[in-house]
This record gives structure tokens, sequence and C-alpha cells, in this order.
């Protein structure tokens, strides 16, 4: 079954069938997005201080708290392989409290807040999470592979974005503890996605459901970074009062 989202936006399957396959159309996928992203282009060359980085901060605790509830629906699905549904299980487990990090960047440049002060997020935050609770309820259970598979992965990809945020914002790692500690983990967990795929990927259907993912939910994030930057131009501007009660 194809959930409803994707096929609102059909890709071209890839013909994938392995770990190699899948990671040179990741690298290709970032490339292209990152291409014509105004968040990249913001933070590689614009005009930005650490609102922008408090706002991306916010975005990054709503959907952060999401991941493992949405990885955990997938054991549970039924006829789910229990060698899988174990993997689902223990990944969800190990990603409960991580948005929590992100609360602590954000207090730890300066905004007394807690989870309770943050506002809404932004819709292009709340379309991620969504179609992520979708795939993983709906269609191959195997699919929110694709999640994984890039997320457990970015820093390669992101490396240049971080380095000239680091930089431009004087961040040290007390200020960067979401990312400093998931770029550690992420190597760990990123074995266990190639494994899962080893193990489990058998079908024509297993790897494009999993490449659809990959694709899809990576486009929906740098939709989300592109949000962050639309918002941080209308709070320097004066033309959002979103996050003001915070500071930002």
């Amino acid at each position: 079954m194809t959930d409803t989202l994707t096929a609102a936006a059909p890709s071209a399957p890839t013909g994938a069938r392995s770990v190699t396959a899948l990671r040179e159309e990741l690298a290709a996928e970032w490339q292209r997005l990152l291409a014509g992203s105004p968040f990249a282009e913001l933070v590689l060359g614009g005009d930005y201080d650490r609102r922008l980085y408090g706002l991306y901060l916010i975005e990054t605790f709503h959907y952060t708290r999401e991941n493992p509830r949405h990885q955990a629906l997938v054991g549970t699905r039924p006829g789910v392989d229990p060698h899988y549904a174990r993997f689902c299980f223990t990944h969800a487990a190990e990603e409960v409290g991580h948005e929590m990090m992100a609360l602590h960047d954000l207090r730890s440049l300066g905004h007394d807040v807690t989870a309770v002060d943050l506002p809404e997020q932004l819709e292009e935050t709340a379309v991620l999470s969504s179609y992520l609770y979708r795939i993983s309820q709906t269609g191959n259970p195997l699919a929110r592979v694709g999640y994984s598979f890039w997320a457990e992965s970015a820093y390669e990809h992101i490396g240049p974005l971080l380095l000239a945020a680091r930089a431009r914002l004087e961040l040290e790692d007390k200020h960067m503890t979401f990312l400093v500690a998931h770029a550690r983990i992420d190597a760990h967990h990123a074995e266990e996605v190639d494994d899962v795929l080893g193990r489990f990927a058998r079908t024509d259907d297993d790897w494009e459901a999993v490449a659809r993912v990959m694709r899809t939910s990576l486009r929906l994030t740098i939709d989300m970074l592109d949000a962050v930057a639309v918002e941080f131009r209308a709070v320097a501007e004066g033309r959002s009062t979103r996050t003001a009660s915070l500071g930002i």
C-alpha cells in the first residue's frame, strides 16, 4: 500500500537494491536540496545572529520529541518480523528524551525557558512529523528505515553548515549539545540501520519504500529548515512576535 502523502508527489523508482546504491542516491539528494535551500544560503553567506539558531532549536525540540513515538509504532504493526520489531522498540527507547538536549541548548543561549514555554511548531515541522506518523502506521513497515538512513548519517552532509554557524555565532560545545552528542550517537546508529537493511530488505518493494521515505522525509526536513529561515527574517524585521516572550 502506498501512503497518500507520498502518492501526492510521486518519485520515480530508483532501483536501488543495496546500501551502497542507496547511499549514492542520498548524497545526490542532499546536494540537490541544499543547493536550492534558503536556509543553507543564509547560514553559509547571509546576515544572521543567534536568533536563527534559537528558532532552529525550537523546531528541533518539536520534531525530535515525536521521533521515538512513531518509531515505536512500526514495531506494533501486525505481522512485523519480531527481530525488526525489537530494533524499532530499542531504537525508539534510545531516542526518548533527546529533545531535552535542544531545550538545554536554547537555555544555554540565555533563554530561561521550559518546554511549556515554547511556541507551537511551524506548519512545516508538523507536516514532517505527520508524514512520519503516517508511513509508520501504513504501507511497507520497513519504509521508516528510510528516515533513519539519512538522519543517522546527516552530519557528513551538513558539516559545512555547522562549521559556518559555529564560527559566525561563536558557539561552543555547551551551546550545541544536541548536535555534538548526536554526531557521536548517530555513528553507531548508522551501522545498525545498515545492518537492518541487510537483514530485512528482501524485495524491490522493500528497497523502493525505503528510498521513497528517505527522499520525502529529507525534503520535508529541508522545507522545515527553510521555514526557520523565513521565520528568522520575519523576527529580524519585526513582522513576527511568535517567539518574543522567549527573548528571540
